[in-house]
Formats: C-alpha cells, sequence, structure tokens
C-alpha cells in the first residue's frame, strides 16, 4: 500500500506594516464617525434650541393676542323691568376707572401691558384663573429679572405675577392710535398716545434667546434686536419676533 505524504502549508501572518496601516486605518474610520456624531449631535441640538425658542414667543403671543382680541368688548346682559318683561341689554365697553388697554413705556423691564375685559365675557385670565369676584379682568404683562415674561390680574386679590414663557431678553411695545378727523393712524409708544381709547392695534416685539448655548451658533448681521441693536455672541440661538395684534372691539374708531 502506497502511503501519501500529506504536506502541511507554511502558516503566514501580518507583517508589522500590515498591522500598523490597519491600525491607522481603523483609527480614521472612528475618527470619522466620532465627528459626523459630534457635528449631528451640534445639529440636533441647535434644531432643538431653536424650536423651544419658536415654542415660548408662540406661548407667549397666543396669550397677549387672545386677551387684546377681548379688550374693551361688550357683552349681553338680561335684565327684568318693572312691567315684568325680559329684555337683553348691551353692556359698556368698559368699566369706569379700569381702562381695558394700558401701557407703560421705558427699558424692557419697566416696559408693561394691561389688557382689561369684563369678567362675564370671559372669566379666565392670562394664567387660567377665573376665581376673581371683580367685575372686570385685567392683565398686566412685564419681564422678570429671570427673562420670562409674567403677567397677573390686577383685581384678583393676593395675585402674583407667575411666568408665561422663558428665554424672553427683550420686550417691546408700540400702539396705533387713530385719528379720526385727520383720517391717519401712526405708531406711537406708551408715553406719546394721547387717548388709548383710540388705539386700533398693538405692535408686540419679543426677543427670545435659548437657555442652552450652541457653540457653533453665530448670530446673522443681518438680524437685529426689537430695539434695532445688534444681537450678542454668546453661542445662544436667538430670534426677534413681531406681531401686530388688532383690537376687535375699537372698529368704531375710524368712520
Amino acid at each position: 500500500m502506497s502511503q501519501c505524504k500529506c504536506i502541511t502549508p507554511s502558516q503566514g501572518g501580518y507583517t508589522l506594516h500590515e498591522l500598523l496601516i490597519g491600525m491607522a486605518l481603523s483609527l480614521l474610520v472612528i475618527a470619522t464617525a466620532t465627528a459626523a456624531y459630534g457635528t449631528s449631535k451640534q445639529t440636533w441640538n441647535a434644531m432643538a434650541a431653536a424650536d423651544a425658542v419658536h415654542a415660548n414667543a408662540r406661548v407667549a403671543m397666543r396669550n397677549i393676542r387672545e386677551q387684546a382680541q377681548m379688550a374693551g368688548g361688550a357683552y349681553l346682559k338680561p335684565s327684568n323691568n318693572s312691567d315684568g318683561k325680559f329684555t337683553v341689554e348691551i353692556s359698556l365697553s368698559e368699566e369706569v376707572g379700569q381702562a381695558a388697554l394700558a401701557g407703560v413705556n421705558g427699558t424692557k423691564y419697566v416696559e408693561s401691558l394691561t389688557l382689561g375685559h369684563w369678567h362675564a365675557l370671559d372669566a379666565i385670565d392670562c394664567q387660567g384663573n377665573t376665581g376673581s369676584a371683580h367685575t372686570s379682568v385685567r392683565n398686566d404683562y412685564k419681564l422678570n429679572a429671570n427673562k420670562e415674561l409674567s403677567c397677573k390680574d390686577l383685581n384678583l386679590t393676593n395675585s402674583t405675577y407667575q411666568a408665561l414663557a422663558e428665554g424672553l431678553e427683550d420686550f417691546q411695545l408700540r400702539y396705533a392710535e387713530a385719528n379720526a378727523s385727520a383720517q391717519t393712524i401712526q405708531w406711537k409708544t406708551a408715553n406719546q398716545v394721547n387717548d388709548m381709547t383710540q388705539v386700533l392695534a398693538i405692535e408686540v416685539c419679543l426677543r427670545v434667546a435659548s437657555i442652552n448655548t450652541i457653540h457653533n451658533t453665530k448670530p446673522n448681521a443681518n438680524l437685529k434686536g426689537c430695539q434695532d441693536e445688534s444681537l450678542p455672541s454668546d453661542g445662544r440661538v436667538r430670534r426677534t419676533f413681531k406681531r401686530v395684534v388688532t383690537l376687535r372691539n375699537r372698529n368704531e374708531v375710524m368712520p
């Protein structure tokens, strides 16, 4: 019987140069993946910060708009006459001594806006409370030291200012005052308005910043704040929002 000679192939391996090249390629892949992850995370953080900025602006603007649209509004009130007949009357536009619209002009922490409406028209104030026993609701808006837009019903006993939205760095207001005789409308600050009952609209400006810093964020030189100031460069996402809120119940001011 013939014997088979089995030849075992020689065992090969990697040279030092091949190992070094492999390690270098592996490190390159890891570095690229890490950089891509870091970029993706920064992009996601920037998008989340921008979304939060817009969300805070929406909350503040919506609250002011809802209260402004009720300012100076009348309501229907039933009354029983002496003859026993039931009638319905229209209330006055606002309570004597409780102006439906008032404002204070000044720095961002002095600037304030007060919007009033009858309690019978809507009992809910800017904080969502309904417990006031006063005949009217008067919501006052202003910034606090924590960069929050706060408000409270001035007629609600023992009430305190509560925050509505955070990250607000500036709060500025202008009022569109009508001149019926001259048939003109002019934008003015609160201290320039001659008669608040002739104001047809309010321009609200909010400068909102993100709470967290995004290190790769740089301000756009073309974007300005509420007072035409340049935006700070500290890594925060910032936006300036301007909205004109029409006072629905002032449509009879201009003939």
